[in-house]
């Protein structure tokens, strides 16, 4: 037998030519919102009649409230170190601070992680719960050598800002807003501190202050900039809350007349720009490094000192954005929440519907149905930033630049990617005519992963629309499945997963499967699960259906694409494929062996012998995507497991199986 990825490339040469709850219900809002009393204290003890909200200025009916400090999910914390604007002294102030805040901060359900923007954005350290790892991190944050002076941030009559200015502070909002707008997919409470010495004040920030809040209220993330220049502002000494006593203009001045965040004009001051911030998706600045350590203190206590206000909006068109106006009814009470939510793509199509009702009932029952299906249920983790192992030449190497942080959330340890592929039977549907001698149907599909205690690890929903162009079409195609694809994200945990999918009346089908996925630590070897397949393409092909696609990642390796397949059975006349992804932080020392063993009696039928796999021009980045041929024409009609086990210099030695058929 020819080794696995010889083995690989004859067989391609054929070849066919997002428990952790992740919120995925589209028509509920969140809102984070915190109060506090004249004297700064938080207030504990406020229930849904004491707030109201309005959006697009009419009042919403608020269905529940919650208190952060009592919620079992996550919270996700991101320290970003803005290095084009700080001085050398500074940077080190900063990352002292940020060193004593990751100790009293870090936790199990406290992950962080550690970024940096010097011209590109860096990823130092992914999330995670260990403090040394994060304070590591901090060390390899690299210092900028391109440091704008004070006169330019704070002092614009003094001369105005250069185009270097603007043009840094535009780039590092923008990857700014790539980095929230990528965090939408965690759960729980998310947070960046923005550790910065002031924004070049002119008319381009005033766009891009705009787009960066804009990013973070479509995913709910609370932005806290922290100025770290010794600088004197002027202190409002009649503002209610001291944590947004910022003046020059005044907090207050910041405000419009719905109580939404107003950008300053080029005029205002760097700090204004700041504050504009924070204000629109409800943080706080700290003003300046006199304020520093005891700043990051207010930052950590608050991630458990917010309520979470639920409310049903009206129906909107996908990703447009709404004003959110957020008020307490308590005297002497001040409250800071994001100023608007943006409504996003629904994973939930038809929640709320009779259809999704009927579902629902059908996905709990026993009854299987008279429509039949077949799914496999491959999960991955991939993009990650490179993780730096503790010994050896790699140690040494530069954080990966990225333009897109999505990388570096679906590498979180509570994020998975699930790529679920189903084959349909449609011969018991019943179809419409339509127009002449066309037919129509549609199958509404829902898919819930549950877990032990009942609870749902996620959840989403669609619509199969079917056409033929005349009845000999259908009876010529109804005995051959419909593939679908569907991609939804989880935490790692053990689930049973129900899909359920008809027409309505008496046309229905439901499928059970066990749904595991493990946990992944960026720093040690991983696998991911497998994904079978019977056709591929070029990988230059997916741009010509990527608007087709862009709910799901396409699984890629060696530039061929693979389609997975839905099912586990192929004849022994046509060709099968696996695909799967290998992580590990040295990818260079990684060893792969697959075997192809005899389900009934183990016995080996074809062995690879232990191979290094190619690595791909990939940035650096610590993931192998890996494909080859089952091998069909090799083996007699039977039932077999394909067995892959990876190993890597550490020692680690991790193995996925799939048991497949041969008819």
């Amino acid at each position: 037998m020819r080794t696995f990825f010889v083995l690989a490339l004859l067989c391609l040469a054929g070849g066919a030519v997002p428990a952790q709850v992740i919120q995925t219900e589209s028509r509920t809002v969140l809102v984070d919102a915190v109060v506090t009393s004249k004297a700064g204290e938080y207030v504990h003890d406020l229930t849904a009649k004491d707030f109201r909200i309005w959006q697009d200025g009419k009042q919403q009916a608020i269905t529940s409230v919650a208190i952060e400090a009592k919620s079992t999910e996550p919270h996700f914390l991101v320290l970003f170190f803005d290095d084009t604007r700080m001085a050398a002294q500074d940077q080190f102030l900063a990352r002292q601070a940020a060193s004593r805040f990751i100790d009293a901060n870090a936790g199990s359900r406290r992950l962080m992680a550690v970024v940096s923007y010097n011209g590109a954005l860096r990823i130092a350290q992914n999330f995670t719960d260990d403090a040394g790892r994060l304070k590591d991190a901090l060390t390899r944050v690299e210092s900028s050598s391109s440091v704008t002076s004070a006169s330019s941030l704070e002092r614009p009559s003094a001369g105005a800002p250069t185009a270097a200015d603007n043009f840094e502070s535009r780039n590092m909002l923008q990857s700014l807003g790539n980095l929230t707008r990528g965090l939408g997919v965690l759960p729980g409470r998310k947070t960046v501190v923005l550790l910065t010495g002031g924004l070049s004040s002119t008319a381009d920030q005033k766009s891009a202050i705009t787009a960066a809040i804009e990013a973070s209220s479509r995913s709910g993330v609370a932005i806290y900039p922290v100025n770290v220049r010794p600088i004197s502002v002027e202190i409002d000494p009649s503002a209610a809350n001291p944590q947004t006593r910022v003046v020059g203009r005044g907090a207050r001045g910041l405000q419009g007349a719905d109580d939404s965040p107003r950008i300053p004009d080029p005029s205002a001051t760097s700090q204004q720009f700041l504050l504009a911030l924070a204000s629109g998706t409800g943080g706080f600045l700290i003003p300046d490094s006199s304020d520093l350590l005891r700043g990051l203190q207010r930052i950590g206590k608050e991630q458990t000192e917010s309520y979470v206000l639920s409310y049903t909006p009206p129906a909107s068109k996908d990703g447009s954005c709404h004003t959110l106006r957020v008020k307490v009814d308590r005297p002497g009470a001040t409250l800071r929440a994001r100023s608007s939510y943006c409504a996003t793509k629904p994973l939930d199509l038809i929640a709320g519907t009779a259809a999704a009702k009927d579902l629902e009932s059908r996905a709990a029952g026993e009854e299987a149905g008279n429509l039949r299906a077949s799914i496999q249920l491959p999960y991955f983790y991939s993009g990650a930033a490179p993780e730096r192992s503790s010994s050896g030449p790699e140690s040494a190497a530069r954080p990966a630049e990225t333009g897109s942080v999505t990388p570096f959330l679906e590498s979180s340890p509570g994020v998975a990617r699930v790529h679920l592929a189903a084959e349909i039977a449609i011969g018991a549907l019943k179809f419409e005519n339509q127009k002449g001698p066309k037919l129509h149907a549609e199958i509404n599909i829902l898919g819930v992963a549950s877990t032990s205690d009942g609870g749902v690890g996620a959840r989403f929903s669609d619509v199969l629309k079917l056409d033929f162009d005349s009845p000999a079409k259908f009876e010529k195609q109804k005995g051959t499945p419909v593939h679908y694809e569907k991609e939804f994200k989880i935490a790692p945990g053990k689930y049973a997963f129900a899909l359920a999918f008809g027409s309505g009346g008496a046309s229905f089908g439901k499928i059970d499967a066990p749904l595991v996925v493990e946990p992944w630590n960026p720093a040690e070897l991983t696998l991911s699960g497998v994904a079978l397949s019977r056709e591929t393409h070029p990988a230059a092909d997916i741009g010509l259906v990527s608007s087709l696609v862009e709910d799901r990642k396409p699984l890629v390796a060696e530039g061929t694409q693979f389609v997975p397949f839905g099912s586990n059975q192929f004849a022994k006349s046509e060709q099968g494929f696996f695909y799967l992804e290998i992580y590990d932080p040295d990818p260079a020392s990684v060893r792969v062996r697959v075997r192809v063993l005899d389900r009934k009696n183990g016995a080996p039928k074809w062995d690879s012998g232990l191979t290094k796999p190619p690595l791909p021009d990939n940035g650096g980045k610590p993931s192998i995507p890996a494909g080859a041929g089952l091998g069909l024409n090799s083996l007699a009609i039977g039932a077999y497991q394909l067995e892959i086990t990876a190993s890597d210099s550490a020692g680690k030695e991790v193995e996925r199986t799939v048991d497949f058929e041969v008819r």
